[in-house]
């Protein structure tokens, strides 16, 4: 009984799919542009066309019941979300699991937005499904702040102060709970000492003003309103949102800390040496 999982090679799913082989479970990728793990099956899905969805339902020596979505860089995803939702339980597809947000704006509910509404609709047709709401990525430090770390030795954030329990996608993969957090609260300015210490060069952490946020999202191709979203989740973790999910019973707390995670993923961190000559070292 073979696991769908959609959006291709993401961060999330290629993990998922190593743990489920390590399992024994079968495992079917799905995605638009062929860019799979090595060593897994895989069809042509695309969320924008339609006529690819049956795909994975004809794909030789998988039946599919469950089903991983994960929609990146859709905003709104419930408009193309939901036909494959109902054909895919017209499939006998038994078991859907979202990969959703820790923040107030995608809870399931009526004032919902964004994947919170496919969160919503899961619910309200009464399927078997597990939303994972995970905090931060920690992999975001490289994914996100990468450049900046290795190019000019600084993060920069519109969040001063505030902290968050950043999540090891390796954690977000094994779990399947409503919400997801990392062991420790930390800052960005905490972040920073602790890849200071790390690396062996001094970090720094600034703020930058919401609009540049704004502009560097639109910059990665982000839809306006997406970007806008993401500002303000961003903006109320100064004001302690994500401290919230610890007083939460019905959070899992990772194993991997911000300090294991960059010990473990130094070297992809290390300067780019032709911008960075006479970086200082400590």
């Amino acid at each position: 009984m073979s696991t769908f999982i959609t959006g291709g090679a993401s961060q999330t799913g290629s993990v998922l799919a190593s743990l489920l082989r390590a399992s024994g479970h079968p495992v079917l990728f799905g995605s638009r542009s062929g860019n799979v793990p090595d060593g897994f099956d895989s069809v042509k899905f695309d969320w924008n066309d339609p006529s690819t969805f049956e795909g994975a339902f004809s794909a030789p020596n998988h039946e599919i019941q469950n089903v991983y979505l994960i929609f990146v860089g859709i905003w709104d995803p419930l408009p193309i979300a939901q036909p494959f939702i109902d054909l895919a339980v017209k499939k006998g597809v038994k078991r859907f699991v979202l990969l959703s947000g820790s923040n107030r704006q995608t809870e399931k509910g009526p004032s919902s937005i964004g994947v919170g509404r496919v969160h919503t609709y899961l619910d309200d047709q009464g399927l078997d499904y597990v939303a994972l709401r995970p905090t931060w990525f920690t992999e975001n430090l490289l994914k996100l702040y990468g450049t900046g770390i290795k190019k000019f030795n600084a993060i920069q954030t519109i969040v001063p102060t505030g902290k968050i329990p950043f999540v090891a996608v390796q954690d977000i993969a094994q779990a399947a709970e409503p919400t997801l957090i990392g062991p420790e609260l930390v800052s960005y300015p905490e972040i920073a000492e602790i890849l200071t210490t790390t690396l062996g060069r001094q970090i720094t952490h600034s703020v930058i003003t919401p609009d540049e946020l704004v502009k560097r999202y639109l910059a990665y191709g982000l839809p306006e309103p997406h970007a806008n979203a993401l500002l303000k989740a961003e903006s109320e973790v100064e004001n302690g949102s994500e401290k919230r999910h610890l007083t939460d019973p019905r959070v899992i707390v990772g194993k991997v800390g911000v300090k294991e995670w960059v010990e473990k993923n130094r070297m992809s961190l290390a300067p780019l040496l032709d911008s960075f000559r006479n970086a200082p070292t400590l």
